[in-house]
């Protein structure tokens, strides 16, 4: 290729070479090379020779530079530790590299390789790395945090895995989503070892150009109920790394006015399956608070496919520990009563004495649980001792129905059972669809 073949070929692709943002690192070990290789006279000499090499050099960076910078951002050795969705992002390149390290006094050195930023989390990945080939026996290092100037952001969750040398543990740490004018964050660590804290400090910058920002933000306001509880949907977060959804068991106003009448409600699990394009979406976990804003959950789920033709919530049960204060009158006689307690049956097979002792047989489904339950005998409360004699059955239909006896060391000659604590799940079974616009 002569001169002139090289000035055609640049002159026909200047505004992509215009285009190009070449790392600093790759021009200046360019420059150090060429400069290295020429003594002073060759470098008069054969100047021309120099310019058409580096002209070329930079047109192959050119025609290459986004295979260079996807490389440069994968982050590589993390693959078992990354779901399917996170594992796509990664080989798309997207996230943002840190590569900046903290070492400790011991040795043991933490590397953040790189944040990934969206509107439901920060995911961080990090190395521990101890060059003994014993990062299995040192001391814990734990991630207390992302600190920001804002505000202190807490972890979520987080896995991770050991090489075979057991020199390194490469993590992935979910914390809650820095705000949007957060600049420079602080991974904060803390070594403890010998009874004592040495904290770790590694600071990196957000480019918001790397964040990946929301695919779905829906309101979605509905109340569903069933029989004695009801559950508010308020709204669902779709992102690139995964899916959140929002709701309310009970408002504040609410929590206070049923912990006055004594009829608390104790909330321990929402069953909502999240349905795209008629397939349910994987759940990866959720949780529930209560403070100042009442009781709340939110349930996540992995990323919705691209293509969305169609999201619904399939709202299964809710399962509640409540307060229930009934008294039963019991007959000593009594064969196989039946009662009900917020919708739920309750069997009493059987009241017998023994040595002293009252014992009461029921049967109830396997998911009703008596939590707080006593006898009054002759106007006294009695205490549970124990439950024995504890039996599964299971229906045609797939019903489980648990049948046990609870013993009090007592015994009258008028019965009252006393249910004073109820744990049991309310179905719903009910879906609703949510717009996709």
């Amino acid at each position: 290729m002569n001169l002139k073949e090289v000035e055609r070929l640049l002159d026909e692709k200047k505004k992509d070479i215009d285009k190009i943002e070449v790392p600093e690192e790759l021009d200046s070990r360019l420059y150090k090379a060429l400069e290295s290789s020429l003594s002073v006279k060759a470098r008069k000499k054969n100047w021309r020779r120099v310019v058409i090499a580096t002209c070329i050099a930079f047109l192959l960076i050119g025609y290459n530079f986004n295979a260079l910078a996807y490389y440069g951002k994968k982050l590589l050795g993390y693959d078992n530790v990354m779901n399917g969705t996170l594992k796509e992002l990664n080989e798309l390149g997207k996230g943002q590299s840190i590569g900046k390290s903290y070492t400790f006094k011991n040795g043991l050195t933490v590397t953040l390789d790189g944040v990934m930023v969206d509107d439901n989390q920060l995911l961080a990945f990090y190395t521990v790395k101890d060059t003994k080939g014993e990062v299995d026996k040192t001391p814990n290092i734990l991630v207390s945090s992302i600190k920001g100037f804002i505000k202190e952001y807490n972890p979520e969750s987080g896995q991770g895995e050991m090489n075979d040398e057991k020199t390194e543990i490469k993590w992935v740490h979910s914390f809650e989503k820095p705000s949007m004018f957060e600049r420079t964050l602080h991974l904060k660590m803390n070594l403890i070892e010998n009874n004592k804290i040495e904290e770790g400090d590694i600071s990196f910058r957000i480019d918001s150009r790397e964040a990946m920002g929301h695919t779905l933000k829906q309101k979605i306001n509905k109340t569903i109920e069933a029989g004695e509880t009801k559950i508010y949907i308020e709204s669902i977060v779709a992102s690139p790394t995964k899916t959140i959804l929002h709701g309310e068991i009970q408002s504040i106003i609410e929590l206070a006015k049923d912990q006055m009448l004594g009829e608390r409600l104790r909330p321990n699990n929402v069953e909502i399956k999240l349905i795209a394009n008629g397939q349910e979406v994987e759940h990866l976990g959720g949780g529930m608070s209560t403070d100042m804003k009442g009781i709340r959950f939110h349930s996540e789920y992995d990323a919705l496919p691209e293509e969305l033709k169609s999201i619904q919530l399939n709202i299964v049960n809710f399962s509640v520990d409540r307060d229930v204060n009934k008294k039963v009158v019991i007959e000593k006689d009594l064969k196989n009563q039946q009662i009900k307690i917020l919708e739920q049956s309750i069997e009493i097979n059987e009241l017998y004495e023994a040595e002293g002792s009252t014992y009461i047989t029921f049967t109830t489904r396997d998911d009703v649980v008596l939590t707080k339950v006593g006898l009054i005998a002759d106007g006294e409360r009695i205490s549970l001792k124990e439950t024995i004699n504890s039996d599964l059955k299971k229906l045609e239909d797939g019903t489980l129905l648990h049948t046990r006896t609870i013993h009090f060391p007592k015994t009258g000659d008028k019965y009252q059972l006393s249910i004073e604590k109820m744990t049991y799940t309310q179905a719903y079974n009910k879906t609703i669809d949510i717009p996709l616009d």
